[in-house]
């Protein structure tokens, strides 16, 4: 250990980056998986499924009788219409996330004199992830930064303009949306169909604190848990006391509640004395606070979603958990979100990695 670790050290500089120029291809490729690949807790579905993507690449190469250090545009063209000819769409889809992410660690530390990452062709899979925000027909990333979705949060206040006397319960509730679209990831078509029934109380004796989740039923008919922020848990209290007062059908207790969470106003409904609150509602109302933020007019819904997915994979939080708490049905749609994040965390990254020295 301590001698692969001397190995490494030759290979910083006196400011502390990597310099792997002239490495050989065994030095670099095991540090781009202990900086790159392998420095947070992931599942060992996961790390196998890394190791044999990176696997993919090496063989290709070596059956070119290509080394890594010369890899070029033509062998990263070749190696696509190879993917694109004996793999199904989201395999090639994470071979060549993980590519991108290689070429971008080789020409941050050197190993590459250029960047080839615009010979990298975007996987049909991550078309999810942009948006033609230029009306151009050209697609950039759908980024919507917390301090964006705060402002769009706080204009959903001021969406509503009635003077009836659901005014006050409306304010509450369009808050509380935004609140939960940027906190747990549910996609729209969740938030709309939550329960009061959903929220979980847990209470741990030990520390005397309680801990509150949603837990429901996701897209696939999936059950899904998801914790609840403590903000957003005084919300929910303050949302819930304000129904009390203006609709009395409603009491403080919410156990058991079957009915919705997020209610419609300007529906009627013979079964129920508040209706759920529709998609296309939902979908509007954030359309409206958009406007009023003066924000990019393409933001949806959705991108508060994409926004909870890289804020926990920017903190750190572990790959298996981000596809649990995202719903997602393959973790290579959350390793996704991993391409989009910026290459300007390798630094932060290695400072962390242990040689044993």
């Amino acid at each position: 250990m301590a001698n692969k670790a001397n190995e490494f050290n030759k290979y910083i500089e006196q400011d502390g980056r990597l310099n792997f120029k002239g490495a050989p291809d065994e030095i670099f490729i095991e540090a781009f998986k202990k900086i790159k690949l392998f420095s947070k807790p992931l599942s060992e579905h996961t790390v196998k499924a890394y190791n044999e993507d990176v696997d993919s690449f090496m063989d290709f190469i070596l059956n070119k009788e290509v080394l890594l250090s010369e890899v070029n545009v033509i062998t990263i063209q070749e190696y696509q219409v190879h993917l694109a000819n004996n793999f199904a769409t989201r395999s090639a889809a994470r071979k060549l996330g993980i590519l991108k992410r290689l070429v971008s660690f080789g020409y941050l530390t050197k190993f590459y004199s250029f960047s080839m990452l615009e010979y990298i062709d975007t996987p049909r899979n991550v078309k999810f992830l942009t948006s033609d925000t230029t009306g151009t027909g050209k697609s950039e990333r759908r980024k919507l930064d917390v301090e964006k979705a705060l402002v769009i949060i706080e204009a959903l206040e001021n969406v509503v303009i009635t003077k009836k006397k659901y005014r006050d319960v409306l304010i509450l509730r369009n808050k509380l949306i935004g609140f939960i679209l940027l906190t747990t990831g549910l996609r729209a078509s969740e938030v709309v169909k939550l329960r009061w029934s959903d929220i979980v109380i847990q209470h741990d004796r030990k520390n005397d604190i309680s801990h509150f989740s949603l837990e429901f039923s996701g897209k696939g008919a999936k059950t899904r848990r998801v914790p609840l922020n403590e903000k957003v848990v005084d919300a929910l209290y303050v949302y819930r006391r304000t129904l009390c007062v203006t609709y009395p059908a409603y009491s403080d207790d919410f156990r058991g509640d079957e009915r919705p969470i997020f209610i419609s106003t300007t529906r009627t409904d013979s079964r129920s004395d508040m209706p759920q609150m529709s998609y296309d509602a939902l979908y509007k109302l954030i359309k409206k606070a958009v406007t009023l933020a003066s924000a990019n007019k393409k933001i949806s819904p959705h991108w508060f979603r994409h926004t909870f997915v890289t804020q926990l994979l920017e903190q750190d939080v572990p790959l298996a958990i981000v596809k649990d708490l995202a719903g997602h049905s393959d973790i290579a749609t959350t390793n996704l979100y991993i391409e989009s994040m910026n290459d300007n965390v390798v630094n932060r990254e290695y400072s962390k990695v242990d040689f044993g020295i």
